[in-house]
């Protein structure tokens, strides 16, 4: 039989229906790859607009983890030696204090007060020049912090005129801390969903009025609150994961590596208030940019 040529894989000519059953298939894996390419498309395009993208790109642009991480070092350095002598002067433990907000057990409590010596050896320590490096100190956290508020909300920094505003903002929040002290052991005896309540609702405010404050007016107590609300749902979040875990992180790391493993979980700790106050201004901004842009979808119909 005459053929005009075409041949199977092992040379052989093929006939009419050979020919025609090997176009058709040849035809139809054309068509699945055409229609897996669609596919890909259609779903890249779906991710793109979706807000999981929407939120990444945001953390992106904003280099979350490397700010974080450098706040998280200005708190170590800064705001810890501040809150520690601070506390050591008005006559208080600060292990006391920090093993109640994280929940500390005991032997994870004992591990973290062998990093420290006594509220007594620390305030008499404190004397000349140590008072200037102390309030300082308190200073160069406070500006940590708004100067991440102000490259989330991409505002300019206005430098040394704004250090009057954190030494009030730092007066503040000692205030709210000696505040929460006092109160949150009645709080906690109210059980664990009252203490989430209180707990959201105060650090909301808190963290509302502190953008609000160091950002000296600039971005509206509307705009603000989005990201208030959600940097409140993340702190008690991490609370309460730290609640379950910090004490396992401690007891393992200073059993590894000695009192420095404790100091490891206190920077995993602090590395971990800078991510939420990333996260929760980066998803109230796009929670906000997307109800503006569904409504402009609703009045253009």
């Amino acid at each position: 039989m005459a053929t005009d040529g075409v041949a199977d894989a092992n040379g052989k000519p093929l006939n009419g229906p050979d020919r025609l059953s090997q176009n058709e298939r040849a035809g139809a894996e054309t068509d699945d790859r055409t229609d897996t390419r669609r596919i890909a498309a259609r779903g890249e395009q779906k991710y793109a607009a979706s807000w999981p993208a929407d939120l990444w790109h945001r953390l992106d642009a904003m280099d979350f983890m490397n700010q974080a991480m450098s706040l998280a070092g200005t708190l170590l350095l800064c705001a810890f030696p501040f809150f520690l002598i601070l506390a050591a002067v008005s006559g208080r433990s600060a292990v006391t204090g920090i093993a109640r907000h994280l929940d500390l057990n005991q032997q994870a409590a004992a591990d973290v007060g062998h990093l420290f010596a006594s509220s007594t050896v620390t305030s008499a320590a404190v004397t000349g020049l140590a008072w200037v490096a102390f309030i300082f100190s308190g200073i160069c956290a406070a500006a940590s912090v708004q100067a991440l508020y102000e490259r989330v909300f991409e505002l300019p920094s206005r430098g040394a005129r704004d250090m009057v505003r954190q030494l009030i903002w730092l007066g503040l929040l000692v205030g709210y801390l000696f505040v929460a002290g006092l109160v949150g052991p009645w709080v906690r005896h109210g059980g664990l969903v009252l203490t989430v309540i209180i707990g959201l609702v105060t650090i909301t405010g808190v963290w509302w009025g502190t953008s609000r404050f160091l950002l000296g007016g600039r971005i509206s107590w509307r705009t603000l609150f989005p990201c208030a609300v959600a940097t409140g749902v993340f702190f008690v979040g991490m609370l309460l994961v730290f609640s379950f875990t910090f004490s396992g992180m401690v007891i393992s790391g200073t059993q590894r590596y000695g009192p420095i493993g404790t100091v490891f979980a206190l920077m995993a700790w602090m590395i971990a208030i800078g991510v939420v106050i990333i996260l929760g201004s980066a998803v109230g901004l796009m929670w906000q940019d997307r109800r503006a842009a569904s409504r402009k979808v609703r009045r253009a119909q």
